[in-house]
């Protein structure tokens, strides 16, 4: 019942509080009522016996001292006009039963050897009592009382409670209606209200105020935020309509932007690329016709120029993977990436496999997202892995995959260079190196063209390191693609 509490009408979890705790006091109030009959009815009970037992035992004093059996049975026989009384037995000073007065299928006499239980004992009241002579005692008086009556009077007296509460309770049921309209009418109307604005988006609506008490001023303060709400949405459409202006307006800024972006990646591809061939082509003409006419110098000079012609070919190749991964479209599908990283590092043997590489790929990892651009990024990640291991005896990669909740992590581990923890902030901006061109090649595109990729794909990348202990770089990847 409790679990659809939050789903009762206001008025009904008043009306239910307010006989909650009606029914409870009353309850409790008629419970103690019992208890204390019941206590009452107990002491009174038990007076009456030790007055009774008192009177027999007073005269049956003489008796006992004479041992005359025929005027003790006519004291006890006295007892049958009592109703209660289940057992009378009179002992003489020795103990024995000189007689008794014992109810139909009731036990005899106990034996005044055995320890007796006395007072309230389950149904019934015992009570031992000495019969005195002067100071002397001349013997003991047992009596045993049924509790029926006892019994039979608080059955009344539950009945008549119970009685007495219901009425009371209906009564409080009334007067619980009636007051739970006055309590809750107010905020019922606020709520109708509160509802009618919601459905119909209509703020011009205030809900009936009455009185100055908290329901008159929560009724005040909510017809005041209407308002506020109702002047804010002016506002807003006022706003709204500036700002589809202002976007209308730098869509056909950023439009123009992307074709002329466009056009500057066309002009790089071909008519950048076109005087950069004919830098490595005569200069390779250059070595291969007038090699033997150039001294060191000039052959030193020479190599120089096809090197940066060549780097410069590289970079360009970079900044158009840089500009075409933030432009193109994403199609997001299943990939199978350990396949993938075993495409790749077959790749970067069949280019160089010096030093021995021991490759380990977790089997089974499964991504979801764009194959041409997520190849990308594994190219990168397991090419300077490659490179940057190159200078040790052996070279070791280790690519592992954990599940995190809805997220894989991909961890790509070296045993290369490594690099210095200080400029972890540098790593992934664009023609930023960590290594001279002298140590290890490269344009300082790569890990830009990473963390562009990556972010794309709703993911994060994170990379550790220490000098000379290699490095570890640290995909996170969502498990379901839901990128567009």
């Amino acid at each position: 019942m409790m679990r659809g509490w939050r789903y009762w009408r206001l008025k009904t979890k008043l009306l239910f509080l307010t006989l909650f705790v009606s029914t409870l006091g009353i309850a409790l109030v008629c419970a103690s009522l019992i208890f204390v009959e019941n206590r009452n009815y107990k002491k009174q009970l038990e007076s009456e016996l030790h007055v009774i037992a008192g009177i027999l035992a007073e005269q049956s004093a003489a008796a006992l001292v004479f041992e005359d059996n025929v005027q003790l049975s006519s004291i006890i026989s006295s007892l049958e006009r009592i109703n209660t009384i289940r057992q009378a037995c009179v002992y003489n000073e020795q103990g024995n039963v000189m007689t008794s007065l014992v109810g139909i299928g009731e036990q005899p006499c106990p034996s005044l050897d055995q320890r007796l239980e006395l007072g309230f004992v389950d149904d019934v009241y015992r009570l031992l009592m000495p019969v005195n002579l002067g100071n002397e005692t001349v013997g003991r008086l047992f009596l045993s009382s049924h509790l029926e009556v006892l019994r039979g009077h608080i059955r009344t007296f539950v009945w008549v409670a119970i009685g007495i509460g219901s009425t009371i309770l209906l009564a409080l049921v009334f007067l619980a209606l009636r007051l739970q309209r006055i309590v809750s009418g107010p905020i019922l109307t606020l709520s109708d209200t509160a509802e009618r604005i919601a459905m119909n988006h209509d703020y011009s609506i205030r809900a009936p105020v009455s009185g100055t008490d908290e329901l008159g001023r929560l009724g005040n303060t909510f017809n005041e935020m209407i308002g506020t709400i109702q002047q804010q949405n002016l506002r807003i459409l006022e706003s709204r309509d500036n700002l589809e202006r202002v976007v209308d307006a730098r869509t056909s800024e950023l439009s123009m932007a992307n074709r002329e972006l466009e056009a500057f990646s066309y002009s790089v591809s071909h008519d950048l690329r076109q005087p950069l061939r004919a830098i490595e082509g005569f200069g390779q003409a250059l070595e291969e016709d007038c090699g033997e006419h150039l001294n060191d110098v000039g052959k030193d000079y020479l190599r120089r120029i096809r090197a940066a012609s060549v780097r410069m070919a590289s970079l360009i190749d970079g900044l158009l993977i840089l500009s075409r991964v933030s432009r193109q479209p994403m199609e997001n599908h299943p990939i199978d990436l350990s396949q993938m990283l075993r495409e790749i590092t077959d790749e970067l043997k069949d280019i160089s496999d010096h030093p021995p590489s021991e490759i380990h790929i977790q089997p089974g990892m499964q991504v979801v997202g764009d194959s041409r651009m997520l190849r990308i990024v594994f190219q990168n990640l397991l090419g300077n892995a490659w490179k940057y291991s190159s200078k040790e005896e052996k070279r070791v990669i280790e690519v592992s995959a954990t599940l995190e909740g809805r997220v894989i992590a991909i961890e790509i581990r070296d045993n290369g260079v490594g690099f210095d923890m200080r400029y972890i902030d540098k790593l992934f901006v664009a023609f930023n190196r960590l290594h001279t061109p002298s140590e290890f090649g490269g344009t300082g595109i790569g890990l830009a063209t990473v963390y562009r990729v990556i972010r794309r794909h709703h993911g994060t990348i994170s990379a550790t390191s220490e000098v000379g202990k290699g490095a570890s770089f640290v995909v996170k990847l969502p498990v379901f693609g839901d990128q567009r």
